[in-house]
């Protein structure tokens, strides 16, 4: 899947690329504690989980709060391998949240749809 949800494609995909990224920020902060960085990260990460457990819909303002894809976008931009990954997924994390998609609308997003909006 390629497009503005990056590889989610349902609310499955979203829990899936959910769990893939706070596993990354975790093993990142076992060897980094210190990264404030990544605390932030994982912080968002956390939120956005509690926010949609057991099929909960996160409010306007609870979607509005997250911004970590602009962190990665600053923080993240050059990174390659296990954070170039890292990175890809808080995009589209980041993009799915904020428009919290039916799994028909995320199965057929694009790019252009993203421009589109504006």
């Amino acid at each position: 899947m390629a497009g503005v949800y990056g590889e989610i494609d349902s609310r499955t995909g979203f829990h899936r690329v959910l769990r893939e990224a706070t596993d990354i920020a975790r093993r990142s902060l076992a060897q980094r504690p210190d990264n404030e960085v990544m605390r932030r990260i994982e912080r968002q990460l956390d939120a956005m989980k509690r926010w949609t457990d057991a099929g909960r819909e996160p409010t306007a303002g609870e979607r509005r709060d997250v911004d970590v894809g602009l962190i990665a976008a600053r923080e993240l931009s050059d990174a390659t391998g296990e954070m170039g990954d890292l990175a890809r997924k808080l995009f589209a994390l980041n993009n799915y949240f904020e428009d919290w998609p039916t799994d028909a609308e995320a199965a057929t997003a694009s790019d252009d749809d993203f421009f589109d909006a504006d």
